[in-house]
């Protein structure tokens, strides 16, 4: 039977049905259906999906694919340590609590691992979340509608597969330069960031709103898509520009782009030649969705799935297998005791001559060591007049607004010497420079001295309604210190 697959976006539902013909995607059904301004009720939705789907009621359900567009999910970037695949999830897990600005058992997540370079001292994965209540409203939906929900994915990299299929993704070496997909609907934009078959970043931005303002559109979106992509990646070269759309749309952009962007190639794709359309839906709209129907097929581009994300494996319970080798091996062991016992004692009788040896050296080593053992002991007294980072923090957390309004991120501590100054710094992302200078003069009051910092606009990579970027640099108010010491006295 063919792959049903639904587009899951925040206006509508796009819904196809079809299969994978050579390299080409044939679909037999291609409906949109609209969502109302209150997305919990989906009294229609439902309704109109058991109208396409009649078969989906009985006691076997058909299952279907869920696909989020780039503007329905949050992209990061963590860096791990040089750790096995197998330890990589829970790893994931505990890192994401650190860098996501929600709780992690608010969201479902999946993660895929980014190119290894080999200057590398990290594993770097892109990890990818949504709201586990957009994921429960998707099945609750589809539930009611007599459908099973095997798979949820991102349109990002169902793009690569489609144009992986189509032999349109390349390879290159190492530090290569990136390929960018531009799919180009008339609701919106999505940029995808690709080197080779791997999927480095996705960007969702607003769509032109006529028809001469196409080439002024994608500019400034590939602008803002390549400073975000900073933030996660770093400086990267563009080397190619893929235009993914109708005919009409992608002659609209001149070949002056490549100017803007590095000189890279630019490369016109009409959807059309790679899907087979059934309906009055737009080819380039139903392109995620089609992608969606090719992972099925052998394929080296990585996917993400919030319905079976990536987990460590299971650990086989071996206990019984122990308790049952350790009996056998006392068993062994006492059927052979009494055959070498004594040559046993004779062994252990030199070893304790040995041993007493040693020990005679250590003793003479530690009298010539007393010098280092005093100089440990002062270091450990240092250490313990050390800061309590953690309740800084704390202080520094009271004194923010609310992570509506701001979010900080990156702490660095300098080394606090007995009797010395406490240094603390971070980036701090904000939604107006107000609220930057208004943090800082809290800052000011509360005893800190702040050091000129100079605001920058950067629009944050896990919202875009975060505008203004700042580092602020602090020295803890004079006394911190004394007190900390006292505290621990106490």
């Amino acid at each position: 039977m063919s792959e049903i697959i639904i587009e899951w976006d925040r206006e509508r539902l796009l819904v196809i049905q079809g299969q994978v013909v050579g390299r080409r995607v044939e679909l037999s059904l291609a409906e949109e259906l609209p969502r109302g301004e209150n997305s919990e009720d989906t009294l229609e939705i439902v309704q109109r999906l058991r109208q396409l789907f009649p078969s989906g009621s009985d006691k076997r359900r058909l299952s279907a694919t869920v696909v989020f567009p780039r503007q329905q999910v949050t992209v990061h970037r963590i860096q791990l340590p040089p750790v096995p695949d197998t330890e990589v999830p829970d790893l994931l897990k505990m890192q994401a609590a650190l860098k996501l600005t929600v709780p992690v058992d608010t969201v479902a997540m999946d993660f895929t691992p980014l190119p290894m370079q080999s200057s590398a001292v990290t594993r770097d994965v892109l990890l990818v979340t949504v709201p586990n209540d957009q994921l429960a409203l998707v099945r609750r939906t589809l539930g009611d509608a007599g459908l099973e929900l095997s798979e949820a994915r991102v349109s990002g990299y169902c793009v690569a597969q489609l144009l992986e299929s189509a032999g349109l993704l390349r390879e290159g070496p190492e530090g290569t330069r990136v390929d960018i997909v531009a799919v180009m609907r008339a609701d919106f934009l999505e940029l995808t960031f690709l080197r080779g078959r791997e999927v480095l970043f996705s960007h969702s931005g607003a769509s032109w709103s006529a028809a001469d303002a196409i080439e002024r559109t994608l500019r400034s979106e590939l602008s803002r898509a390549r400073m975000s992509a900073a933030d996660v990646l770093g400086d990267q070269q563009i080397g190619r520009i893929v235009l993914l759309g109708a005919h009409e749309i992608t002659a609209a952009v001149t070949d002056q782009l490549s100017a803007r962007f590095d000189g890279a190639t630019i490369e016109r794709v009409d959807p059309a030649v790679l899907v087979a359309s059934a309906g009055d839906v737009l080819v380039t709209d139903m392109a995620a969705a089609a992608g969606a129907l090719l992972s099925r097929q052998s394929s080296s581009v990585q996917t993400i799935d919030f319905v079976n994300p990536r987990r460590a494996p299971e650990k086989r319970d071996l206990r019984r297998v122990k308790v049952l080798g350790g009996a056998l091996a006392a068993v062994v062991l006492f059927a052979g005791i009494w055959s070498y016992r004594q040559g046993r004692i004779a062994d252990l009788t030199g070893q304790k001559a040995r041993w007493d040896a040693d020990n005679a050296e250590i003793r003479e080593r530690l009298q010539a060591g007393e010098k280092d053992l005093e100089w440990a002991d002062k270091i450990g007294r240092w250490v313990d007049r050390d800061v309590e980072w953690l309740d800084e923090v704390d202080r520094l957390r009271q004194l923010m607004p609310g992570t509506d309004r701001m979010f900080v991120d990156n702490f660095t501590f300098s080394t606090v010497q007995q009797g010395g100054v406490g240094l603390m710094r971070f980036d701090a992302w904000a939604k107006s420079e107000a609220e930057i200078n208004d943090f800082g003069r809290r800052l000011a009051e509360a005893g800190y001295r702040v050091k000129p910092y100079e605001t920058d606009v950067r629009p944050a990579a896990v919202s875009q309604e975060y505008q203004i970027k700042v580092t602020m640099e602090l020295v803890l108010p004079e006394g911190r210190e004394d007190a900390g010491a006292a505290e621990t006295a106490s």
